[in-house]
């Protein structure tokens, strides 16, 4: 298998603030990506900046709008940097997790900058917001994390080059 996703900048996002704070689901995916894939991977999870995440809570419990602003606005600019760079993004959406930050990525990543944005959805793609159904075809959207590698494995082989979103990554432009 040639690695043409080898060295490519991926952002990994999914729900920080209402995820599930006793499992990190993203312990497992980013071994695969980096260990097989050898992805260069943004984790915003691992980002230094987590270490504001206290002094953002005990802004919002003492209704510091002004801290929560500045530490917020800090988060998103750089998450939304991070995005800019990236060759492609892939999100993890488990049903019913409220994800703003990761709504405004993907966002972001597919109409903003036109990068292939792939999303997860454990439950079965059926399950990603409808919303998303309206602007990213449903071949971007998987039901399981192997299914999401099965693609990237035919991403590696070649056989999505007539996908526009792609040709960037396969040094088409």
């Amino acid at each position: 298998m040639a690695n043409v996703i080898e060295g490519k900048r991926c952002y990994l996002s999914g729900a920080i603030e209402f995820g599930d704070e006793d499992t990190n689901w993203r312990t497992e995916p980013k071994k695969i990506l980096i260990e097989k894939y050898k992805i260069d991977l943004f984790d915003p999870f691992s980002d230094p900046k987590q270490q504001w995440v206290p002094k953002l809570n005990a802004a919002r419990a003492a209704k510091d709008y002004e801290t929560m602003e500045k530490i917020a606005t800090k988060f998103v600019n750089k998450d939304l940097s991070m995005v800019d760079r990236s060759d492609f993004l892939i999100a993890y959406l488990p049903k019913g997790v409220p994800t703003t930050g990761t709504t405004h990525e993907i966002i972001q990543s597919y109409s903003g900058i036109k990068n292939p944005t792939l999303l997860v959805c454990p439950e079965g793609k059926v399950h990603n917001p409808l919303w998303f159904f309206g602007f990213i075809p449903h071949r971007y959207m998987f039901s399981s994390w192997d299914d999401l590698y099965s693609y990237l494995d035919e991403v590696n082989d070649g056989k999505h080059k007539d996908d526009s979103r792609w040709h960037f990554v396969y040094g088409l432009l």
